[in-house]
């Protein structure tokens, strides 16, 4: 499986799933009636993967210390390395800060939609099941951030997709879904995180109405 994404095609797609997350994201802003308190977590994880990931260009020692590496996770017990490697970009210096820009963004609307707890869970859960496939199954050395933002990006498709009333923004949400088989099917491991993302969103957005839904106990 591939965990680069760096396919025309992957490309291609990738951006087909922005303009349908934006399509998905303004609705669900407008379906909810939570304020919008500056996005603190967007800039935390902005600063926390954005440092070391753009650093890494002028010392990659540092990446070479975070990124995801088969051999020293599973033969030397570097188990920190699922999880840092979020913060070792390997798409190159214009990748990093075009994935950092999409990072802020996507986080930015899952605090305000989710809540941050949630968004948080839903950000690096992907990542570590994803880091763990890479190195245990498909030993594939890397890093980035793109895993931790597809799964929680698909979080929120996931939730449209069982919550919204509108068409055409479940129609949106569930080509994103479409687009992650098609990822899969094409050997990028891309796909497992939209996939998963979305399942969990739709998960936790049916429990969510579910709870939402049940008398108050007396």
């Amino acid at each position: 499986m591939d965990t680069s994404g760096d396919s025309t095609l992957s490309i291609v797609l990738f951006l087909v799933v922005l303009a349908l997350f934006g399509q998905v994201a303004l609705r669900l802003l407008r379906a909810t009636d939570a304020s919008r308190p500056f996005p603190w977590l967007a800039a935390a994880l902005a600063l926390a993967v954005g440092i070391p990931s753009l650093l890494q260009f002028a010392v990659p020692s540092i990446g070479d210390a975070l990124r995801r590496d088969p051999h020293l996770t599973a033969g030397d017990g570097q188990w920190w390395r699922i999880i840092t490697a979020v913060a070792a970009q390997d798409g190159g210096l214009i990748g990093a800060v075009f994935t950092l820009v999409v990072l802020v963004a996507v986080v930015a609307v899952a605090q305000w939609i989710w809540g941050w707890r949630m968004s948080l869970l839903l950000f690096f859960v992907p990542s570590i099941v994803l880091n763990l496939l890479a190195v245990f199954a498909w030993n594939a050395p890397g890093g980035g951030s793109s895993f931790a933002t597809d799964g929680l990006l698909a979080s929120l498709c996931g939730l449209a997709l069982v919550t919204l009333r509108d068409a055409i923004g479940r129609a949106c949400a569930g080509l994103v879904v479409v687009i992650g088989i098609v990822l899969v099917v094409t050997n990028d491991a891309h796909g497992v995180a939209i996939l998963l993302g979305a399942a969990f969103g739709a998960l936790f957005g049916l429990s969510r109405a579910r709870v939402r839904r049940s008398p108050r106990s007396s």
